[in-house]
């Protein structure tokens, strides 16, 4: 592949770039907290940081690369008990940067032009 990244931008500092060398985990996320904000658990961040492989985290309104290391840095720490009382699940929490294509309707601007819609009938 080309040094762009799949959104067509050279721009390293906010969404990374796709290479061919470039090891990536991808973490799909069917339904974030609120908004863009998500949590994941640490033991993907710790082997992303491990393998020194990117973060590609996917959610509906769209997805971005992001670092593990800065992820884990920024994030907020939760402790969630699901099966196991005496041992909590940490999770990262953070909000996602979605940047848009040139062209493409997000997902706000959906619920808006079908809100806009509903008033009309």
């Amino acid at each position: 592949m080309s040094n762009l990244d799949i959104y067509g931008v050279l721009d390293k500092k906010k969404i990374g770039v796709y290479t061919s060398n470039m090891k990536i985990i991808s973490v799909n996320i069917k339904k974030p907290i609120y908004g863009n904000y998500v949590y994941i658990n640490s033991s993907i961040v710790e082997r992303a940081i491990r393998t020194g492989a990117q973060l590609e985290i996917i959610i509906p309104a769209g997805r971005t690369i992001v670092d593990p290391k800065v992820w884990k840095k920024t994030g907020k720490i939760m402790k969630k008990i699901f099966n196991f009382p005496s041992n909590p699940m940490i999770l990262y929490g953070n909000s996602l940067q979605i940047p848009t294509i040139k062209g493409q309707i997000t997902t706000l601007e959906k619920e808006k032009e079908e809100a806009q819609k509903l008033k009309l009938f």
